[in-house]
């Protein structure tokens, strides 16, 4: 057998047991994921809640710790700024983040004129959402998608039917240093909670946040 077709088929085999290996990795993610779900879902984890509010920026939130047992399984953050509200989930397995889930949704008001001219406000309601997917503390997969209901249209998207783009993963680390501060607020007191780094901040700015779109 010629030395080319052996590196070829070589190279081949590598592939392809590389692809089955991911592939199996994002089954097993999903299946960790969809057993979180069903115990967060049915109540069956025991919980620890705690609430904040920011008086320089008018932020609120909470932080809610989820285990099965002592295991911690789910780390949720919701919290609301100006028009902006947040909710960032990080799902542990093995005291290993996995899998982290951002949904934020910018509310505004937009017109639009009538047949007649008349001028008629509209809720718009922007949404983004972001995953990022880790093995051994890895980023193997990161995603983002945005889309945008208006309540003047009768059919508006809704995420399931919207597809992910798949982006660089070079925000992993912003990731990972979140959920490393919100690990240690499990045995202190929770100090410093307005400090904590905000999910998809570049896309976010500080004029969407406090108002100045869509204004009144």
């Amino acid at each position: 057998m010629k030395p080319a077709l052996i590196v070829y088929i070589y190279l081949c085999a590598c592939t392809l047991t590389f692809a089955q290996s991911k592939k199996e990795i994002f089954a097993d993610i999903k299946n960790k994921y969809s057993l979180i779900r069903e115990l967060v879902d049915n109540n069956t984890l025991r919980q620890f809640y705690t609430d904040y509010t920011c008086e320089e920026s008018l932020e609120k939130g909470s932080i809610t710790f989820y285990y099965n047992s002592r295991e911690l399984k789910l780390i949720v953050h919701r919290y609301t700024q100006g028009r902006v509200s947040y909710e960032d989930e990080y799902y542990v397995w093995d005291n290993e983040l996995f899998f982290e889930f951002s949904k934020h949704k910018v509310r505004y008001k937009d017109y639009k004129h009538s047949k007649k001219k008349k001028v008629k406000k509209i809720d718009v309601v922007l949404n983004l959402e972001e995953r990022f997917y880790f093995y051994n503390l890895l980023p193997i997969k990161c995603q983002f998608k945005d889309f945008e209901t208006r309540s003047n249209r009768s059919k508006n998207p809704k995420t399931n039917y919207v597809r992910n783009k798949n982006t660089n993963c070079e925000e992993a680390g912003r990731i990972l240093e979140k959920y490393n501060i919100l690990l240690d607020f499990q045995n202190t007191e929770m100090v410093d909670t307005c400090a904590l780094p905000r999910s998809i901040a570049k896309i976010i700015s500080d004029d969407v946040i406090y108002g100045s779109l869509g204004r009144n």
